[in-house]
């Protein structure tokens, strides 16, 4: 039933809106949604602009965050024109931070990296320490997952001087969330870039900050990327518990990396020759990419799958050749460059072990050109190990 005065919807409606952050918290889907798209009706009735855009930021965020990255995305960027064509630089600096997430769930790096880097631009001066509505500060954020863009496309150079930019503005307002975020994104970008020895103290400073200052939300993320760190670093009992908390943990909580944090636990469970859990975890992880359209987590997955296939004894070369082949070429739509080493990397490893040299040199020779250029620390080492092996 509507409110009979104005005043009484209006306040209805941030009653509403101040109740979305508690609820989703709660993982009480059903009500957040019902109360967002109540709030939506009775704006209209007003034809309160403003109050709809607000709605429409909310409404980005809750399809993100529950994986449905293409709603959020329709919405959104209906939101942004309304909040540019009204000057409203505050919901436009939120709507562009929930745009960017989705887009870089979807894999649309290059799209993603157009708005952090135009807030970045904006927010100067007493802007810095602003949240615009938010439950982080947006100045370090969007370094962060600036750094978290960039490293999939190999540009690390300049992901690592937004990376530390994002960490001193952090640290500067010692907020929780903002310190864990900056942290496990500059963590992220050394850890595929194979620089394990600047990865870990990042990565275990934002798994600190997420246990000792309850940051939950961002907990398995930070969990997973340590744990795949320790995993590639040999510590193979300390990965595994890490890897298997992650996923454990992100059940209850907003999913995000879900898909690629249960794809790094199959390659755990791979390295400690656990071949059955391996399958299903990957298996899991690829089905869950494909349904909430995250094709660079889908990229991943597919990977993985490579990677358990040239594993067996005997080898199962024509699967292990599909999946690879199926993420190298997502890898190269979304221009995950440094995926696309790796690719070359496992594609050459299955074909020096069945002996087919001349495949093997070819795809050994591209990952280890790449990985150079990338300077890409620890691969570039195996890469280089595999090609001199073949002579």
């Amino acid at each position: 039933h509507l409110p009979q005065s104005r005043e009484t919807t209006e306040q209805a409606i941030d009653i509403r809106l101040e109740l979305r952050p508690s609820l989703f918290s709660l993982r009480e889907l059903e009500r957040t949604i019902h109360h967002l798209r109540e709030a939506e009706a009775l704006a209209e009735v007003l034809g309160d602009q403003r109050r709809l855009l607000r709605i429409s930021s909310d409404l980005t965020a809750y399809f993100y965050q529950v994986g449905d990255h293409v709603h959020a995305v329709e919405i959104g960027e209906r939101a942004l024109s309304t909040a540019t064509a009204l000057g409203d630089f505050s919901l436009e600096v939120q709507i562009r931070n929930r745009l960017g997430r989705a887009y870089k769930f979807m894999g649309n790096y290059r799209r993603a990296i157009d708005f952090w880097k135009w807030t970045i631009a904006s927010l100067k001066g007493e802007l810095l320490h602003e949240r615009f509505g938010m439950s982080t500060f947006q100045a370090p954020t969007s370094r962060g997952f600036l750094a978290d863009c960039l490293a999939e496309l190999g540009e690390f150079d300049e992901g690592i001087g937004a990376g530390e930019e994002g960490i001193h503005l952090a640290e500067a307002v010692n907020d929780p969330q903002s310190l864990a975020g900056t942290y496990l994104s500059l963590g992220y970008l050394y850890l595929v870039r194979g620089d394990l020895a600047m990865a870990t103290p990042l990565l275990e400073r934002a798994v600190e900050v997420c246990r000792i200052r309850h940051v939950p939300v961002l907990f398995p993320v930070a969990a997973s990327r340590l744990g795949y760190t320790y995993l590639n670093s040999g510590r193979i009992s300390e990965a595994l518990e890490l890897l298997e908390e992650a996923v454990g943990r992100s059940g209850g909580s907003v999913p995000l990396d879900r898909s690629l944090n249960i794809a790094r636990l199959s390659e755990g469970y791979l390295r400690a020759s656990r071949m059955d859990a391996a399958v299903e975890h990957a298996q899991r992880a690829l089905d869950l990419a494909r349904q909430t359209k995250e094709r660079g987590y889908e990229a991943y997955a597919l990977r993985v799958r490579g990677e358990i296939a040239a594993h067996k004894d005997p080898p199962g070369i024509g699967k292990a050749e599909d999946y690879y082949h199926q993420a190298l070429a997502l890898a190269e739509e979304l221009g995950m460059r440094p995926l696309i080493a790796q690719c070359h990397l496992g594609l050459g490893r299955l074909y020096q072990r069945i002996e087919n040299l001349e495949q093997a040199k070819r795809h050994l020779a591209t990952a280890t050109s790449m990985m150079r250029e990338m300077q890409m620390g620890l691969w570039l080492e195996q890469a280089e190990a595999e090609l001199k092996g073949l002579g």
